[in-house]
């Protein structure tokens, strides 16, 4: 079996609950443990937008980092300090009709978020993103978003004051009905003479019924357009449905993705409300396949020759970008990330022509040697629960990029009830990719060497 080095991090993933709270204390840091499961992205306004994925001039997207107003030391009801920062934005008016999310990520402890003084929500990870659904709490005039963080034990409350380098805030809309998700899965004809392109878009309505059309056109890496289609779906208050299409791509097979040539189709979806354009998403989309035999991984058929490295990405999109083509140039053609990293540096995967091993937010080492329930979470079931959700979250996020590659389960944490229960898991969603897990015995596809 091959080598593979993983890198190891503490993490945790959760996402804050998305109906109204009453209010409470800022120094109850109490967790709601549900992982969003569904693929990463905002929608634009325009194609043009959506095509460049272009957040800057996008009218329905506000970054937070320049609007912190002021920063105040808190204390928890068992003394813990905390740091409070507040920011203060502006919202248009062409908002308020529309589902606003507040979207957190980075940052150097967990947090509880709160709009206009109301608790909205907590999420412990300091690295994966969190969204939280803050339509409800909005008022007319200025919005205040608080984020309010303990302060990690070496360290005072002043400093905690300028956000990390890390963090990335911001808040985005979308109309009511509106796109909630995406599936691609763009792989060769049995007889492998074209493509065939499988996308689900998932819709939901969060304010009445309505009726919905819902398209998509797709084009060549030559910007060649090779197919497009549009649905009308009815869409029920409250609740999601699925807009299926499915098309044979010619030429597709000549132009499959691998880290060797990253050849990219562009995907472009689509919605309309009668005859108003309302949401713009694009995909990069790489055709082909990622297989296991039981020993080696494949691509597109050919077995990849792994030459791993750990790596994890900057917090500057050109410096990673940068590294990536560095690290590729030097000879290594997979990396094994230590943790979630950003969205776009998986869209840098895909294009430069990287395969990555994405690994969930599990490091939780027995405490002195001890694997039983009560010195191992890794082997006490009641954190099974929570363990499958940073599994979920792993996967959902992730699973339409070409580069993944495998799935690791974490860094070492032992052996133990609740990570054999995450690759069965695992398998029975992912067919095709192997899982891997480095302190696995039968509940990893390839073993993993020091």
């Amino acid at each position: 079996m091959r080598k593979l080095f993983t890198a190891s991090v503490v993490l945790l993933m959760t996402i804050g609950a998305w109906a109204q709270m009453p209010k409470r204390k800022a120094s109850e840091f109490d967790y709601q443990n549900v992982a969003p499961r569904r693929t990463e992205f905002i929608t634009y306004s325009t194609r043009n937008l959506a095509e460049k994925g272009d957040r800057t001039a996008e009218r329905y997207y506000i970054p937070l980092e320049y609007r912190m107003v002021d920063a105040v030391a808190v204390e928890s009801d068992k003394g813990t300090p905390c740091v409070r920062r507040n920011y203060e934005v502006d919202l248009p008016i062409a908002w308020r009709d529309r589902d606003v999310f507040l979207h957190t990520e980075g940052g150097s402890a967990e947090r509880v978020v709160y709009v206009n003084d109301k608790r909205v929500g907590a999420a412990r990870d300091d690295r994966a993103p969190a969204e939280f659904l803050i339509s409800s709490y909005l008022a007319d005039g200025v919005t205040r978003i608080s984020i309010v963080s303990p302060v990690e034990p070496d360290r005072r409350p002043a400093e905690m004051v300028e956000p990390n380098a890390t963090e990335n805030l911001f808040v985005y809309s979308q109309p009511p009905v509106r796109i909630h998700d995406v599936l691609v899965r763009a792989v060769p004809d049995e007889g492998g003479k074209h493509g065939v392109l499988n996308l689900d878009v998932v819709v939901s309505s969060s304010r009445r019924t309505e009726t919905l059309s819902v398209g998509y056109d797709i084009y060549s890496p030559e910007k060649e357009l090779k197919y497009y289609d549009l649905r009308e779906i009815e869409v029920p208050y409250g609740k999601t449905d699925t807009v299926h299409f499915q098309t044979n791509i010619y030429g597709a097979t000549e132009r499959l993705w691998s880290a060797e040539s990253p050849k990219l189709y562009d995907v472009t979806i689509y919605t309309k409300r009668g005859r108003i354009m309302t949401e713009y998403l694009n995909l990069k989309v790489g055709f082909g396949r990622t297989t296991f035999d039981g020993e080696h991984i494949y691509r597109n058929g050919k077995p990849i020759d792994l030459r791993t490295v750990a790596y994890n990405a900057t917090p500057v999109r050109k410096q990673t970008e940068a590294d990536i083509k560095h690290l590729k140039k030097e000879g290594y053609n997979t990396i094994c990330v230590g943790y979630p990293q950003p969205v776009w540096f998986y869209d840098l995967c895909n294009q430069i022509g990287m395969y990555v091993i994405e690994q969930a937010n599990i490091n939780t080492n027995p405490m002195g040697g001890d694997v039983s329930r009560k010195g191992s979470l890794t082997n006490n079931p009641r954190w099974l629960p929570e363990f499958l959700e940073r599994q979920k979250a792993s996967f959902y996020r992730t699973r339409i990029h070409p580069c993944i590659i495998a799935w690791s389960l974490g860094a070492p944490s032992g052996g133990g009830y609740n990570m054999y229960k995450c690759y069965e898991w695992f398998k029975s969603v992912e067919k095709e990719r192997p899982v891997i897990y480095r302190d696995g015995d039968w509940n990893t596809d390839i073993k993993i060497q020091n």
